[in-house]
C-alpha cells in the first residue's frame, strides 16, 4: 500500500500487502507448491512492473491535488518510488520482494489493524 489511511482517526503504518494465516492455508501452507507459485508470480509481477515506475509515479502525482485523504503530498511519492527499489538489479529486486513477502506473512501490524477493525467497527477478520 502506498497511501496512509486513518480508520477512526487512528493511524496505521501500511504493510506492503496483507498475507494472513488464512490466505497461506488456502495456498496449502507456507512450504506448499501453491505458496511457492504465489511467491514466484509475485516476484515476476514486481519485476515486470518496475520498468513502468516513472509512468506510475507520474500518474499518482496527478492525484496529489485532489484533496483525497490518502495522498499526502511528496512523502507519498517518495514512498511509492522507494517501493520500486530501482537502485537494485533484477536479482537484488527479486530478493527484496522475497523479504517483502516474508514480512507480510502474519505481520503484527496487520493483526493489530484487524483487531482494531473488529473492536472499533464490528468488522470480523476471522470466521
Amino acid at each position: 500500500m502506498v497511501v496512509y489511511l486513518r480508520p477512526g482517526g487512528v493511524k496505521f503504518e501500511p504493510n506492503s500487502f496483507k498475507l494472513n494465516h488464512e490466505m497461506v492455508i488456502l495456498m496449502g501452507g507456507r512450504y506448499s507448491q501453491g505458496y511457492q507459485l504465489f511467491q514466484t508470480l509475485t516476484i515476476k509481477a514486481f519485476l515486470a512492473i518496475r520498468p513502468y515506475a516513472e509512468q506510475i509515479v507520474n500518474t499518482v502525482q496527478l492525484m496529489l491535488d485532489t484533496g483525497l485523504p490518502s495522498f499526502k503530498g511528496e512523502p507519498t511519492i517518495r514512498r511509492l518510488k522507494d517501493r520500486f527499489a530501482l537502485q537494485l538489479n533484477d536479482r537484488q529486486a527479486a530478493e527484496f520482494m522475497i523479504s517483502i513477502i516474508r514480512n507480510a506473512h502474519e505481520n503484527v501490524r496487520s493483526t493489530a489493524y484487524d483487531e482494531f477493525q473488529r473492536l472499533q467497527n464490528g468488522i470480523p477478520y476471522k470466521s
